[in-house]
Parts: C-alpha cells; structure tokens; sequence
C-alpha cells in the first residue's frame, strides 16, 4: 500500500505473530508504558512491538531460518528510529495544519479500495475511516515532502552517466602490507603479469595471479555504473575501448590490470525511450536525500530521551561505549530475566570489554534460556573454542549443528571449526549432515540443474567486485 517516501508504517499492524525461538522478544509487560519520548511525546511499548514484528519478518522472509541476536537487536533499533522518524513528520505536519481537499482523499480512497477490494482490506481489520485517515496522512505527507525538496531538476548528463555502464575485467595484485617495499613488489608482479597476458590469456591469467575471488570467473565483475566503483578503477574503465586491456592502474585495494568486454552508451532508440524514466528515479532519489538530510536535521535537534534498557544499551554498543552498555543490558535483564537475546548482548558487551569468561557466562545463560536457538549454541561454541576450553566446544557446536539441520551454510562453518579442533568423529557428524542436505537441494533442483554444488559457488563470488567498489 506505500507509496514512495511514504515513511508511516503503524497505521495498523498486518500480519500473523512472529515466530522467533517460540517466544515473544519483549514479554508482556507494560504495552503502553513509555519506551522513549520525542520532544516529550511518548513512544509506546505496543508501538514499538508492532514496528519491530514488521521489521523482523521482512528480514526473516529475506534471511530465513532463525534470526541471531545482534540482527535481532539491530533490527528493534531500526524500528524505534522509524517510529522516531515518524513522530517527527506527524509533529511536523501538526505544526503545518495541512487539510487536503476532500476530493483528493476520495480519489485515493477510491484508488486503494479498487487496488485491494473491499472484502479484503475489511477482512484484515481496515475500516473505511481508517482507510480515510490514512489516505490523508499520505497526502499531507507528500505536501510536506514537496515543500521540503522544491522542484528538482536533472541534467541531461546525469541522465548520461546514469544510463551508461560498463561491463571489465580485473586481475587484481594486492600489496602484502602496507611498507612501500610491499607496493613495489606488488606493481612488479603485476607488470610481470602484463608481459604474460599476450600468452597467457586474460581469464587464464586471472584464475592463476588475481587477489580477488573474481579470479575464479576469469576476473569478470560483470555490468559497473559511474558511483559503482573507486575513483581511479572508474576512470580507467569508461575511458576504455571495449578489448582494451590496461595495467597496472593503482587503487587503495592494490593494483589493478583491466580489460573493457562490452559497454552501455547512452545513445540509440533504447536510450531514449528509457532517458524520461531514469529522469525520474534520479528526481526521486533526489527527493529522498534532500528530505532525509532534513529529517535528521530535525532528529539532531529533536529531545529524544529513551526510557527502555534494552535500546539504551543498544545505543550504547553503536557508539563504542560497551560498560556503560553491560549496566544497560543488566537493567533489562531485570526486567525480562528469561529473555535469552538479552544474555547474548550482554555477553558481547563483556566480549568487547575483553572480558571472555563473563561473555562466556552470559551466553551459557542465553542457551539456558533459548534452549532451541542454534545460532546461540554457535556463539557459546566460538567463545568456548577462543577461551580454549576444547571438549565443551565440540559439544556446543554439535549442539548447533543439530538445531542447524537444513541450513548448509551453517553446517560448512561448523565443520571448519570442527576441523580447526581436530574432532574428526564430529567433523564426521557434520559431514553427514551436510550430505543429507545436499542430496535433498539436488533433488528439489534437478529440473533446473542447479544444485547445492553452485549454490555454495554463488554465495563465494557474492563479493566479486569488493575490490573494485
């Protein structure tokens, strides 16, 4: 239903309970006590529930499986600045009294009942002075955007430059420090590599000398846009000729040596029947930064005051400050002690205090409380393994792998752990394990030919043009 920009999301709240490890991440205590105030007005508990169940089951439908601990925190952060967020723009548009005329909430309304039908937008609890109030916070919303941003005008070689791309090839020489010593021997090599490519061969010469896991595709880093990439990578391509090969060209990754396979211009029929569209996204994008640097503007000179332990410690953590976290974290404790994603921030506060056997005591007490979560099973097992305490280490990570049971790329981590210890009989268990899986992705990918095999090989090059970029 959201248009864009459109920044309003606990109109209502949509959707089924969330299932994370059986139980609720807040408990039930005080919906609509206060968990922060903005400029002194109030954000709920309840409200906050809402937010974050939204949030957390986009991520759960992107992630899948079980959600850990920091992205569980991270995300119920993320929810209470959207409703931080929100409380400024409703303040604002309080403050600006904007009364949309009744036939452009009709139109809208109308819009949104022949989009959804009626039926179905009554059968998840809207009714029609819901809709209506919605509707209308929309277009004040859009008024306030439109008054913020002006008119905003893009140039036609922004529109060039947006359109354009460029499809390269590097092979990448990184220098083995940062001495100069080490850049030298790194700019010989590649030079060494530029007398060979005659014949050697691009590809051939990228899956033998490159640095970088594009290597292994022949250093391909497929389609590059002007932003995509570092300054001095980017110049090199789009002044290139396509088959143009040229090196070694210096970045902050190491040295670079590149070939131009195909290139984009912004020329011809295609160009132009798609010119006005990319004029609008590159307006729309406009908008949204010039509308977010306001928004935080107003936040830096919002009084935000947050009541919630939990948040506070949160806020904590991300600012470096990590005992000043652990006392927060403790006071939530207090108040949800059977919560387990509270015991495992508590014990990575201790972990980045340096202080390994209480982290290790807080994340035996998270798994105590969180008995089916497997990423916390994983966590204890990698404390256990760093404070050497082998034997509990092993059974902590079998644990894992267990609650782990279809998630491949789980059980591969386990595995090499595993192995780091020199368990071979679990390295065994995980090995079976990771064979039931393959041959269950084998089978349901067999009509497509694409199995567990280049499932494994797609997430290794997800990082192909790190170094470019």
């Amino acid at each position: 239903m959201a248009k864009p920009l459109i920044i309003f999301i606990c109109v209502a709240f949509l959707g089924g309970a969330l299932y994370i490890g059986g139980m609720s991440f807040f408990g039930d205590k005080g919906a609509y006590a206060a968990v922060a105030t903005v400029n002194g007005r109030p954000i709920t508990l309840d409200a906050l529930e809402n937010a974050y169940f939204q949030e957390a089951w986009y991520y759960q439908l992107m992630y899948g499986g079980q959600l850990s601990s920091n992205l569980l925190e991270m995300i119920r952060y993320e929810a209470f600045d959207i409703l931080v967020n929100n409380s400024l723009i409703e303040q604002e548009l309080e403050a600006r009294k904007y009364k949309p005329p009744k036939a452009d909430i009709d139109r809208e309304f109308d819009a949104l009942i022949e989009q959804y039908g009626r039926d179905y937008l009554s059968s998840i609890g809207y009714t029609d002075a819901q809709l209506r109030q919605y509707v209308t916070q929309q277009l004040q919303f859009q008024q306030l955007v439109d008054e913020i941003t002006g008119e905003i005008v893009i140039s036609d070689e922004a529109v060039k430059n947006s359109y354009e791309q460029v499809r390269a090839s590097h092979i990448l020489v990184r220098a083995e420090g940062d001495e100069q010593e080490a850049w030298d021997n790194a700019k010989a090599l590649a030079e060494q590599i530029m007398g060979e490519l005659e014949s050697l061969g691009f590809e051939e010469a990228a899956m033998l000398y490159s640095d970088d896991s594009s290597g292994s595709s022949g250093g391909d880093l497929g389609y590059i846009r002007r932003g995509d990439t570092v300054e001095p990578f980017e110049q090199a391509i789009f002044s290139m000729e396509v088959g143009e090969v040229r090196g070694p060209v210096e970045t902050q990754y190491g040295y670079h040596i590149i070939k131009v396979t195909e290139k984009k211009l912004a020329e011809g029929d295609e160009f132009e029947a798609e010119k006005e569209s990319l004029r609008e996204q590159l307006a729309e994008q406009e908008r949204v930064k010039i509308f977010n640097n306001w928004l935080l503007d107003k936040k830096n000179k919002a009084e935000i005051v947050i009541l919630d332990y939990q948040l506070l410690a949160y806020q904590h953590m991300t600012n470096g400050e990590y005992a000043e976290a652990a006392k927060a974290y403790s006071k939530a404790i207090e108040a949800y002690p059977t919560n387990p994603h509270l015991y495992a921030s508590l014990g990575q506060a201790y972990l980045y205090l340096d202080q390994l056997d209480e982290a290790v005591a807080q994340y035996e007490k998270a798994v105590e409380y969180g008995p089916t979560n497997g990423q916390l099973h994983l966590a204890l097992a990698s404390l256990y393994m760093e404070a050497e305490r082998n034997e509990e280490a092993v059974a902590a990570f079998l644990t894992a792998s267990e609650l782990s049971i279809n998630d491949i790329f789980a059980q591969m981590m386990i595995r090499s752990l595993l192995s780091e210890l020199g368990a071979e009989d679990a390295v065994a268990v995980v090995d079976q394990r990771i064979a039931e899986i393959q041959a269950m992705y084998d089978e349901i990918n067999a009509e497509t030919g694409e199995g567990t095999d280049e499932l494994v090989e797609d997430t290794q090059t997800d990082d192909a043009a790190d170094s470019a970029e």
